[in-house]
């Protein structure tokens, strides 16, 4: 028998027209699939032009895209011309018609009947929107502001009501938004932040109040927040806090500090003595860099450490280094302290030092921070090396001073050596007023 027969021959032929077949059939399907995936990404870029001719081609070419259709609502609604409205209100119906699930067609459809000053069709179109996508808050933020321009606060205060408690983010540009327009922060207070139990909301709004200098609704809007006892953090109140600091509302930021302790929000530090006005004068707890308490300013050339463990007393105290030399004015450490007018006051602590290099060595100093030229004191410079001693300063307020700034202060030197180096320790720390 032949090594090929007649019938390997005629199947190999066979074979050869099948594989042929299917190579022009796959050739022609990769043909077709290439012009389908040039002409979407014609339609893409002309669908994202801002030209409405552009748009126009993309249609063309894809009818039914509803993406299209509500582009080129927007597009038309840019114009103030009726006839444009008009257009646009006709694509945007038509691509809520090819996708009546996305919302963002209907806010665009929305915004399209408001211009047209067709305020059922909008509040239908919102409605629709607010049913498709409940938890987004952008819809809610859209939603409100049209029953705003449209004059209805009963409908928009909710609204924006429903946003915050979606996303607090919100709660400038909403405060800024419904005051402008309605400029009553009862009303806002009442019915945007209304009586949730969360206080966070409320203490935003404090601190955007007292931002604009309306101290008054501020108070209003933290009072509320007091009498209800629901428990928030210590950041949550910092920002109105240290506005009211910032504006010289001093009596304001010390009776919420004194409730903020009494709600234990602030812990009261453990070595606390009657009397003493300065807050964590033993640094027995790690200062809240904020408030009534010990702050510090960041430096190249000085560090500190607020929980050293070599105390006059107690377990912790401050130090302060100098690790590089350099004759600069430092003001490390610092704290603010209310106090009474025309009050006589003695500033006391102890401090100790190594090896001090300048004869202008750290101290204690108070000022009045409203009036640096009406208060401005300072203790006996710390030099060398000393042991634990006390330093003793008295002042008085001014006739309108309702604080003072307690600082870690070391002036440049006018004297060989100039530049300072070596580390400075302070404890126990008190500032009290002197019996009249």
């Amino acid at each position: 028998m032949p090594p090929f027969s007649v019938n390997h021959v005629e199947f190999s032929l066979q074979s050869r027209r099948r594989s042929g077949m299917f190579l022009s059939l796959a050739a022609l399907v990769t043909l077709v699939g290439s012009a389908e995936a040039i002409k979407i990404a014609a339609v893409t870029t002309l669908g994202k032009s801002g030209d409405v001719s552009a748009v126009q081609k993309a249609l063309a070419m894809d009818p039914g895209n509803p993406i299209l259709h509500d582009r080129l609502t927007q597009l038309y609604g840019d114009s103030p011309e009726q006839s444009n409205l008009s257009t646009a209100l006709q694509e945007a119906r038509r691509a809520t018609a090819l996708n009546p699930n996305k919302s963002d067609y209907w806010l665009t459809l929305a915004s399209t009947c408001e211009s047209l000053s067709d305020n059922a069709c909008a509040d239908q179109a919102v409605e629709r929107a607010l049913d498709l996508s409940p938890m987004a808050p952008q819809v809610w933020w859209v939603a409100g502001n049209h029953y705003l321009r449209t004059d209805r606060p009963d409908s928009a205060l909710p609204c924006f009501h429903r946003l915050l408690e979606l996303s607090p983010g919100y709660a400038a540009p909403t405060f800024a938004l419904t005051l402008r327009a309605y400029d009553d922060p009862k009303m806002i207070l009442a019915k945007v932040i209304g009586n949730e139990e969360d206080p966070q909301l409320g203490l935003a709004f404090a601190d955007f109040m007292s931002a604009n200098n309306d101290f008054d609704a501020a108070h209003q809007a933290w009072t509320r927040i007091a009498s209800k006892g629901a428990p928030f953090p210590f950041a949550a109140v910092q920002p109105y806090l240290e506005r009211l600091l910032g504006q010289a509302q001093y009596q304001e930021a010390r009776t919420i500090w004194s409730q903020l302790e009494g709600r234990g929000v602030i812990s009261k530090p453990a070595d606390s003595e009657p009397g003493n006005l300065l807050f964590n004068g033993g640094f027995e707890q790690p200062p809240l860099g904020a408030g009534f308490d010990w702050r510090s300013q960041p430096s190249s050339y000085v560090s500190v450490d607020f929980a050293d463990a070599s105390p006059y007393a107690g377990a912790h105290c401050l130090r302060v280094d100098f690790p590089v030399g350099q004759n600069d004015e430092f003001e490390p450490v610092y704290q603010i302290v209310p106090v009474v007018h025309d009050q006589a006051y003695t500033l006391t602590a102890y401090v100790r030092s190594r090896d001090i290099t300048s004869d202008s060595g750290p101290r204690l100093r108070v000022t009045d921070p409203d009036c640096p030229s009406c208060l401005d004191a300072s203790t006996d410079t710390t030099v060398g090396s000393t042991p634990w001693h006390k330093v003793t300063l008295r002042f008085s307020a001014g006739p309108k001073t309702q604080a003072v700034r307690v600082s870690v202060w070391r002036p440049r030197s006018r004297v060989f050596p100039m530049e300072i180096s070596g580390t400075f320790w302070l404890d126990a720390v008190s500032v009290r007023a002197e019996q009249q």
